[in-house]
């Protein structure tokens, strides 16, 4: 059974400390206000998501590989308690092309594929992930990443909404507030029709018409300008987009009050308070945490210009800074993003070769260590691919997945681009901390004993339904029903006094299960409802910033798809279909099992001229290896005790039936049985009857058939063995882009773990990506690069 891996410490406080009051504010100290998130930490743990693609650019008819990491959202360890994962492919009309649910292995990975149809548009299309727990915090939270999709069947592209002209500007003051008389950074951000950025410039104006400032955007539709506002005074921005079409936006009102201001320099952030001129020094107080984990608490010394941070005393990621009054209510909030390298994992990448030749086995070996060179244990995951086809996604990776897009509301565009080591890069980032704010938690409302709670716990995978009655439609209590299932499943449970029922299992994808519901006495006026599964709204975001060159990667794939197994189209001759057409009687018998197929099937026609009393005879001499004995007619199958007897796929005890009532006989005696679970050991018979036949089209009320999602069956990557003369003269050219995938390497304690595969038919140069958590919860990036000549 998996446990979930929490710190030390938050262990020892959910065992031994549960607050129920709120402390006096003459109390308040960093300790009990650390408390107080750490009871809110275990009232209500948090996940995040990453998806590690072998690529961003694929064609119609491959496959996208993926390997989804769950990790607890304050330690970054995992696994956590969530069973399954949902990886969805959205398409520019908001619209669902696929969905995969993968279901974690023994060490809570997840990883599968998402097969792309040979009829699938081109065009740009999204990839989401979440699990059903995560949507306690909401959708802002899934994991999005836009992949390019190429069509070598055709040149049909996806329909793509072009973005209008118009545009909405948002302005961020520094800390919330926009404080008379001081001296304010102000963010904002420029967004399009359709949710993407819009790069503008302006000016900031005065009502009288005077020029204060002039403005641009710097990344993704964000900018700043700073200036000190006026009282009473109003201010504008006249700005224009790059369609040229010019808007006036009304800037917040200036107020006299309280805000934070920070900056950094030379590995040192600094946070000040600053106050509109007038304004009193009263008693606030400074808060400083970085995911929950108080780095700082205390009264506000207004005698000091500011106070320090070295980087390297911070975590790394972002870091919450709040002002709060008296009673705990905030007065203003900043964000920033601190760069601590000694918490991220280090990976040394050692290949055995300095370079490669074509067909050529590569061995490479990887350590993962801590900053001082200690060993530790890690899971990553490895996608080798040609550059000449496509180059590494570094906009959207897992350092900037866990650190940035999931600790942040709002879609992130391009967020790998944020944690660059340059200026632009360091100056978008900080337009980022302003525009978008940290809401994980509410951690003065945490602090008063307002804690939040999940509404929905771990997914626990079943079938839920309702049984009504078929004239009033009314509830029906204790009423037995029965599930089967194409994978061997048999179950039976009875309804609560609503009509519910739930049966609780764990399948793979394409199950089919057949739910049917009638009491003792055998009668159908029932009706089943399955309660289907709802899924969060689909919601297509555009796509701002593309610089893709798709052309040499088109050409390849166009090559490659004449010899690749897993893409070949082969056009098939007109066939001529001379076989016998399913008679229109078997389709209610087909309604029951869904073509999973009996041993023998026995008809009307065939007995219908034998006079019995007993239906049990009109098996004798015509199925091999039933035996019918006794006065009261028993059936043994190959020896075996009496078999599984069911009426139209429900099993019913006290079973009569009248020869004259009987449509067809399935019988299952061999390996087909299984279906029906122990029950049917001893093989099953099937009796369909003739009251069927009055209305083919529509399946009994009181059975349903259904096809709910399951989890995805492992798929190995193929990858080419060049180890032998004969392989390595194949004549089949190898055209593959990406060249291995791996998703999941396990590195023991000794930190160390190997891995190989072979090259393919070209000299290139190979991207190496390795991603991972280590037991510790440090993250794992890493890009390499080898050479085949």
């Amino acid at each position: 059974m998996k446990n979930l891996i929490i710190s030390a410490t938050l262990l020892f406080f959910f065992q031994v400390w549960c607050p129920t009051l709120v402390v006096a504010h003459e109390k308040i100290t960093k300790e009990s206000f650390q408390d107080s998130v750490l009871y809110q930490l275990s009232l209500f743990p948090q996940e995040k998501i990453h998806v590690h693609t072998d690529r961003t650019m694929y064609v119609s008819g491959e496959k996208i590989w993926f390997k989804a990491y769950v990790v607890d959202a304050f330690t970054h360890q995992l696994p956590t308690y969530s069973n399954y994962a949902y990886i969805e492919l959205i398409n520019s009309s908001d619209s669902l092309v696929q969905r995969v649910m993968v279901k974690c292995d023994d060490n809570g990975l997840f990883y599968g594929n998402i097969f792309l149809s040979e009829f699938i548009p081109e065009g740009w299309y999204m990839l989401r992930a979440y699990t059903r727990y995560m949507e306690n915090q909401g959708s802002d939270y899934f994991f999005r990443k836009h992949i390019w999709i190429g069509s070598i069947r055709d040149k049909e592209k996806q329909k793509i909404k072009k973005p209008g002209t118009n545009y909405e500007v948002s302005f961020f003051p520094e800390g919330g507030n926009f404080p008379e008389g001081i001296n304010s950074w102000v963010a904002f951000k420029a967004l399009n029709e359709q949710g993407g950025s819009e790069n503008i410039t302006g000016k900031i104006m005065d009502k009288e018409g005077n020029e204060i400032v002039e403005v641009n955007t710097v990344f993704a539709g964000m900018g700043s300008f700073i200036f000190s506002p006026e009282p009473g005074e109003e201010y504008f921005l006249i700005c224009q987009n790059g369609s040229g079409r010019e808007k006036r936006f009304k800037l917040p009102h200036a107020q006299k009050t309280y805000t934070l201001q920070t900056s950094s320099m030379n590995n040192r952030h600094f946070i000040a308070v600053k106050k509109s001129p007038g304004m009193p020094e009263r008693p606030l107080y400074l808060l400083v945490h970085n995911k929950g984990l108080i780095l700082h608490f205390g009264v506000y010394d207004y005698r000091k210009d500011y106070i320090g941070f070295l980087n390297t005393g911070l975590p790394l990621g972002i870091i919450q800074v709040l002002l709060l009054d008296e009673q705990m209510n905030p007065v203003s909030e900043r964000l920033f993003f601190n760069k601590n390298e000694e918490d991220q994992a280090r990976l040394a990448f050692s290949p055995d070769k300095p370079y490669y030749e074509m067909r050529e086995r590569v061995t490479s070996e990887i350590s993962v260590t801590d900053t001082e060179g200690n060993p530790i244990i890690s899971h990553v995951s490895i996608a080798v691919t040609d550059d000449r086809d496509a180059v590494p996604d570094t906009l959207r990776t897992i350092l900037s997945s866990l650190l940035l897009s999931s600790e942040l509301r709002g879609h992130i565009e391009s967020p790998g681009y944020y944690l660059q080591n340059d200026k632009k890069a360091e100056m978008a980032l900080d337009h980022l901390m302003m525009t978008h704010g940290w809401r994980r938690y509410d951690l003065p409302e945490a602090f008063k004993g307002n804690y939040q709670r999940p509404e929905t716990g771990y997914e626990k995978k079943g079938i839920t339904g309702s049984v009504t009655s078929l004239l009033l439609k009314k509830p029906v209590a204790n009423c037995e029903v029965m599930c089967l299932s194409s994978e061997g499943y048999y179950g039976l449970t009875k309804t609560d006094s609503a009509g519910w029922f739930r049966f609780d299992l764990d399948y793979p994808d394409s199950t089919r299960f057949s739910l049917q519901a009638m009491n003792k006495k055998g009668n159908s006026a029932y009706e089943v409802i399955y309660k289907q599964e709802q899924f969060p709204k689909l919601n297509y975001i555009p796509v701002s910033l593309t610089t893709n060159d798709t052309s040499v990667f088109m050409k390849k794939a166009g090559q490659r798809a004449q010899y690749d197994g897993d893409m070949r189209i082969i056009n098939l001759p007109e066939v001529v279909i001379t076989g016998t057409q399913v008679a229109k009687r078997d389709e209610i018998r087909l309604q029951y099992w869904q073509n999973w197929g009996s041993d023998k099937t026995i008809y009307r026609e065939e007995f219908e001229n034998r006079f019995v009393s007993k239906w049990q005879d009109l098996l004798v001499g015509r199925v091999a290896g039933i035996t019918v004995y006794g006065p009261d007619r028993r059936i043994s199958i190959r020896g075996y005790g009496p078999p599984l007897v069911l009426v139209n796929g429900l099993e019913i005890k006290e079973l009569e039936v009248s020869p004259e009532e009987i449509e067809s006989i399935d019988i299952f005696k061999g390996p087909s049985a299984a279906q029906f679970g122990t029950k049917g050991s001893n093989g099953a018979i099937n009796i369909t009857t003739r009251r069927g036949r009055e209305n083919y089209s529509s399946v009994p009320p009181n059975y349903v058939h259904i096809s709910p999602i399951g989890f995805q069956k492992p798929v190995n990557f193929y990858s080419p063995q060049y180890d032998t003369p004969e392989s390595k003269n194949l004549e089949i050219p190898d055209y593959r882009t990406t060249i291995f995938w791996k998703p999941e390497l396990a590195v023991p304690d000794t930190g160390k773990a190997s891995f190989d595969f072979y090259t393919a038919d070209f000299p290139a140069t190979y991207s190496i990506v390795i991603e991972g958590i280590s037991n510790d919860g440090r993250i794992i990036r890493k890009v390499e690069k080898i050479k085949v000549r």
